[in-house]
C-alpha cells in the first residue's frame, strides 16, 4: 500500500498559486509521492496544480469532493483529474432528498450516469461515505445498503468515519475486498482532529485488513491542526508506514 496525503488537509494554504506550489513542495518533503486533490481554490489554474506536482515528483491518484460541487461543477473536477493524471474521481456524501430506500435507489441511477460520462475520459467513479451517510435512513445501514446494490461502484473509505459506525472495520474492509482502491487514515480525540495514530480510532487489525482486500493508497488526512500541519501529517505518515512495515514483517 503506497502511502501519502490528502491534499484536503492543507485547505486554508491552498489558496494561490504560490501557497499551492510550497504547499506540495513540503509534502514532497515530507515524502509524500501520491496524493489525492481536494479544496484547492478553484481560481489557482489547472496547469498550475500539474505543475507542482510534476516539480515535486509528486502524482496525484483521484480529486475529491461532495457529490453534489462535483455534479454541479462536472467538466472543472473531470479536467482537473485529467490535468493532473487521476484515475478516480471521487464523490462523497448522499444527497439530502436522496435518504431514503426509494431514493437511494435514485441516486444509484444517478452515480451510474455519472460514471457513463466519465468513461470517455478513462476516469471511473469512486464513493466516500461520511458519517451522515451510514445514518441516513432510520432501520438501514444506507452505505451498505449503497454498496450491496452497487457492485461496479468503487469506494474511498475515510476510517475515521467508518470506526464512528461500525464496530469491526477490518471486517467491513474484507467485505468489500477488491473495491476500495484508497483509505484515509483520520484520527480525533476529545472531538478534535489529531495525527492518525494519536487518537480514539480503534486501529486494530486495520492495517492488515487493507493489504489483505488490495487497497492500493494510504492517505493520512487532517483537516484542522493546533500546531504546524506539516508536522502533524508528518507524525502521521510515519505512523501509517510502521504499521504496514508491522503486517509485512
Amino acid at each position: 500500500m503506497k502511502t501519502g496525503i490528502q491534499v484536503s488537509s492543507l485547505k486554508p494554504l491552498l489558496t494561490t498559486t504560490g501557497e499551492v506550489h510550497e504547499a506540495f513542495r513540503k509534502m514532497a518533503d515530507l515524502g509524500s509521492g501520491p496524493v489525492q486533490l481536494q479544496w484547492i481554490d478553484p481560481a489557482v489554474p489547472l496547469e498550475e496544480i500539474a505543475g507542482a506536482l510534476k516539480e515535486n515528483r509528486m502524482v496525484s491518484v483521484s480529486v475529491q469532493d461532495f457529490y453534489q460541487l462535483v455534479k454541479d461543477n462536472f467538466e472543472y473536477y473531470v479536467n482537473l483529474n485529467e490535468a493532473t493524471g487521476g484515475v478516480w474521481l471521487c464523490v462523497s456524501r448522499i444527497p439530502e432528498d436522496r435518504k431514503s430506500p426509494e431514493g437511494l435507489d435514485l441516486f444509484i441511477g444517478e452515480l451510474r450516469e455519472m460514471q457513463k460520462k466519465l468513461d470517455p475520459y478513462g476516469q471511473k467513479l469512486c464513493f466516500h461515505p461520511v458519517t451522515g451517510d451510514f445514518q441516513a435512513v432510520p432501520g438501514m445501514n444506507a452505505v451498505e445498503y449503497l454498496f450491496d446494490r452497487m457492485p461496479e461502484l468503487e469506494i474511498c473509505l475515510d476510517l475515521y468515519h467508518l470506526d464512528r459506525n461500525c464496530a469491526d472495520m477490518p471486517g467491513f474492509i474484507r467485505r468489500y475486498a477488491g473495491r476500495i482502491p484508497m483509505v484515509h487514515f483520520k484520527d480525533s480525540r476529545d472531538g478534535k482532529l489529531v495525527p492518525a495514530g494519536q487518537g480514539q480510532v480503534n486501529w486494530t487489525g486495520v492495517a492488515e485488513a487493507c493489504l489483505e482486500a488490495g487497497v492500493e493508497y494510504g492517505f493520512v488526512e487532517q483537516e484542522t491542526w493546533d500546531r504546524d500541519p506539516y508536522d502533524c501529517l508528518g507524525e502521521a505518515l510515519a505512523w501509517l508506514r510502521q504499521e504496514i512495515e508491522a503486517v509485512i514483517k
